[in-house]
């Protein structure tokens, strides 16, 4: 199995961990590596699954920002390339997941001190700490959007 290969069935692994299909993962590790848009016959082809998988997948991943969908005038085929900052998006979806486990634990702490009090500052300690992480990797989007955009547009 060649490197590319690899990386585009890790990038599916790391997608479907995150609770996401197998096959939007791979859709994303294909258009890293091809660096252009491509339209679903080639990432059907390309990724040996059939279109309808990849048109579903790619649409959902169109409606979270991570690629976008492209035209072109004549052509009735729909084309997908990645979004200007995926690297953002992906953060951004990351600290978004983490802020949504704070609160959940969060929710617990309260409850918890009534019935077992030591418990409930361990649970309070969890939700802080992901509290804490969901703020960095906010920030830590918030300034690679900022290089990236200066980086894109240097006047």
């Amino acid at each position: 199995m060649s490197s590319v290969d690899r990386f585009v069935e890790e990038m599916g692994l790391m997608f479907q961990q995150a609770g996401d299909p197998r096959i939007a993962g791979r859709i994303f590790g294909l258009l890293v590596i091809e660096g252009r848009e491509l339209s679903l016959q080639q990432l059907s082809e390309k990724l040996g699954v059939s279109r309808a998988s990849v048109s579903t997948n790619a649409r959902r991943m169109a409606k979270r920002g991570v690629i976008r969908l492209t035209a072109h005038p004549g052509d009735r085929q729909d084309f997908y390339e990645l979004n200007n900052f995926p690297s953002v998006d992906v953060i951004g979806e990351m600290a978004e997941r983490v802020i949504h486990q704070a609160r959940t634990v969060q929710a617990f702490v309260a409850p918890l001190r009534t019935e077992n009090t030591a418990a409930s500052e361990r649970v309070e300690d969890l939700s802080k700490v992901l509290d804490q992480a969901a703020r960095m990797l906010t920030d830590w989007a918030a300034a690679l959007h900022n290089e990236q955009t200066i980086r894109k547009d240097p006047e």
